[in-house]
């Protein structure tokens, strides 16, 4: 899958079927939408592609109510990739661009400078200056400009709970990642290069890598088992994931801390990827080391415990992603 931010000149030629959107998490509703543009990879022929805007056009135009991504950007090219799309158009979303109207956005951009075949939106979307452009506008060029026009009510559950990124990001917030990862169809992950830390898990007898979150978001503060992917190997492993700001030691920097279970091997500058499965006690102090030592290698048994009742398919699936 390639990616193209702003250049699009050997785009156009291909006329691209496209959705356009943040898909943030790509998750099931997400999937419901995509699903029907990777049919039209197959009926017409034609390459395919989701255009976003980079940055997050809330952090632009009003930073206050922006929320952290749910997944990494390179999370979101992984899923992107294995779901069959061809290219990933990124447009940078600036104060400036907010300007453009929505009938300049559909010539310039849609028309002009991708030359596309079908849009796939969502049945809400809404594009240009103060959000003026809706569905309706788009249709009203869609015969003249030789494009179709696809838009698609919001995917629910059978209880008719619609899957929203808010709701994926509300229950990892609290700790919930089982609901979270129901709504994601895959288990939400955190990536990056592992960094140096202060090596307190070592002198305890529980060596840790450390992750920072950056623009991502990060879960409620707790003890969690999660399935570790390490750059280089093909399987996954058993892992206990601390995360918060590590009240035992008066810390106040919030960092993401893996212990790798029956690991020798030095993780540092590695990349890797930890796969969330559950939350299983929120962070505590204790009286002494020696306490804190004796509930991690509780914590350790509990984990493995639970990971060992995960379904095959699910380490498969992850390891691939």
């Amino acid at each position: 899958m390639i990616i193209k931010r702003n250049n699009f000149e050997d785009i156009k030629k291909y006329n691209y079927s496209i959705a356009v959107g943040n898909f943030d998490g790509i998750h099931k509703g997400h999937k419901h939408l995509l699903e029907l543009l990777i049919k039209y990879k197959v009926l017409y022929n034609s390459k395919i592609a989701v255009l976003s805007f980079v940055p997050h056009p809330v952090k632009v135009i009003n930073p206050k109510k922006w929320k952290k991504n749910i997944v990494k950007f390179r999370t979101k090219y992984e899923k992107l990739k294995l779901l069959g799309i061809d290219a990933l158009l990124l447009i940078s979303f600036s104060k400036k661009f907010s300007q453009i109207t929505a009938e300049d956005f559909i010539l310039k951009f849609l028309i002009k400078k991708l030359n596309v075949k079908n849009i796939i939106v969502g049945d809400d979307f809404r594009f240009g200056y103060m959000r003026e452009g809706n569905i309706n506008l788009l249709k009203q060029y869609e015969t003249e400009e030789s494009f179709r026009v696809i838009a698609l009510k919001k995917k629910a559950d059978l209880k008719n709970n619609i899957y929203s990124s808010s709701l994926i990001r509300d229950s990892i917030k609290k700790g919930n990642i089982r609901k979270a990862n129901n709504i994601l169809g895959y288990n939400w992950e955190v990536q990056g290069k592992v960094i140096r830390g202060k090596a307190l898990g070592r002198k305890l007898g529980f060596p840790t890598a450390n992750l920072k979150y950056l623009y991502q978001i990060s879960p409620q503060s707790g003890i969690y088992a999660c399935w570790v992917h390490i750059q280089g190997e093909k399987n996954l492993r058993m892992s206990a994931v601390s995360t918060g700001t590590r009240p035992h030691y008066n810390g106040k920097e919030e960092i993401l801390e893996v212990y790798v279970l029956n690991y020798s091997g030095n993780l540092y500058q590695k990349r890797i990827k930890v796969i969330f499965v559950e939350k299983i006690r929120n962070e505590e102090r204790f009286s002494s080391d020696k306490d804190l030592i004796n509930r991690m290698k509780k914590d350790c048994e509990e984990i493995k415990g639970i990971l060992s009742k995960e379904i095959t398919y699910d380490k498969i699936r992850n390891k691939n992603e």
